[in-house]
């Protein structure tokens, strides 16, 4: 089956993945031919940022099918609690993919992850992941960028900040404390990268989960 995302083109093979974020372009090219497939659009109540995007190749399971097949029963069903159902099996799908595609990942991108993930708390520098992963620091953000679309920093930001929501919402902390819990030395850094990446402050984010 064919597919266009952001303009350009993509063959899509038995077992092949397309994730579309907000605001992508897409097109599917109708055929002749049979084409088997599942395709659904969500809009979560929580500020959802994707680790992987677009072409995922060979990333869908016997078991993502049969999460697949539960979302399409939940969606034809007439259950109040429909839309918590649907995001909760989106994110298991979701979660699945990202492991099938991590287990394909550039090596060093994998260890860079791995060890950012390792050191959130702690100052860390580029300098300081290159030499991790053995690789000069110019050229890590080449491959990292590459293969993600984000820098090394944006990527830590963002894990930062995922720590965070989760420390908002399990401890009851003061929220510089936090923001030191996640390795931020300033608090309007904190907030302003909180922000920017969730677009709420964390103030707010804490008002309305509670």
């Amino acid at each position: 089956m064919d597919s266009f995302y952001n303009g350009k083109a993509v063959r899509l093979l038995a077992g092949d993945a397309l994730l579309y974020p907000v605001g992508s372009v897409r097109e599917r090219r109708l055929g002749n031919s049979v084409n088997n497939y599942a395709s659904f659009n969500l809009i979560l109540s929580d500020p959802f940022t994707p680790d992987v995007e677009g072409y995922i190749p060979r990333c869908v399971s016997q078991d993502i099918i049969s999460m697949l097949e539960m979302f399409k029963r939940v969606n034809e069903s007439a259950s109040a609690r429909k839309a918590e159902k649907q995001a909760a099996i989106f994110s298991y799908i979701y979660h699945s993919v990202v492991e099938a595609a991590s287990d394909r990942e550039n090596t060093h991108v994998k260890l860079t992850k791995q060890y950012l993930l390792s050191h959130l708390a702690e100052d860390i520098r580029l300098e300081q992941v290159a030499e991790e992963v053995h690789l000069a620091p110019n050229y890590l953000c080449a491959v990292f960028k590459k293969n993600t679309g984000k820098t090394v920093m944006q990527y830590l930001a963002e894990q930062r900040i995922d720590l965070a929501k989760r420390l908002i919402l399990t401890q009851q902390e003061e929220l510089y404390k936090i923001s030191e819990l996640c390795g931020f030395s300033d608090y309007n850094h904190f907030s302003h990268t909180f922000k920017k990446v969730s677009g709420v402050s964390p103030i707010f984010y804490r008002k309305i989960k509670k």
